[in-house]
């Protein structure tokens, strides 16, 4: 996965015309440098399995990704369980169940592998494992 240009990361030194921004410190348009940036899959997976275990609340290592190019943009496989409430107690469940979690699931994991990783996300496979009972802290 490459991307064309990337912006400077750093000052060269402490002057006022070295810094795009004197507010942010923000590098301007007219600092990006040309090249290429390469990003391995393995760290676009790594982004996408913490992403899915924050966004599910689950453990990391029970979220599997698979990161592959999809005509220039990223197409992933994602397995995993799924937390839901106690069955039992008057919980409101999510909209749609099972499937409305992981149909947000999906818009989560395409909106922030852009924001993290400048990756256009074209398709999001979601395989669900299991699930975990969520449990609210109450003792019968």
């Amino acid at each position: 996965m490459t991307a064309t240009a990337a912006p400077a990361t750093g000052r060269s030194g402490d002057r006022e015309d070295d810094r795009a921004d004197g507010a942010t410190g923000l590098p301007d348009r007219a600092s990006v440098v040309p090249g290429h940036v390469s990003t391995a899959a393995r760290v676009l997976t790594r982004v996408a399995v913490a992403v899915v275990a924050e966004t599910l609340r689950v453990d990391r290592r029970e979220v599997h990704v698979d990161a592959r190019d999809d005509d220039g943009r990223l197409a992933l496989s994602v397995t995993t369980p799924v937390r839901i409430p106690t069955l039992t107690e008057a919980v409101d469940v999510p909209e749609g169940g099972v499937v409305g979690i992981v149909r947000s699931l999906q818009s989560t994991l395409t909106r922030r592998m852009a924001e993290i990783a400048d990756r256009t996300v074209g398709r999001v496979d979601v395989t669900v494992t299991g699930s975990r009972i969520e449990r609210t802290g109450r003792t019968s």
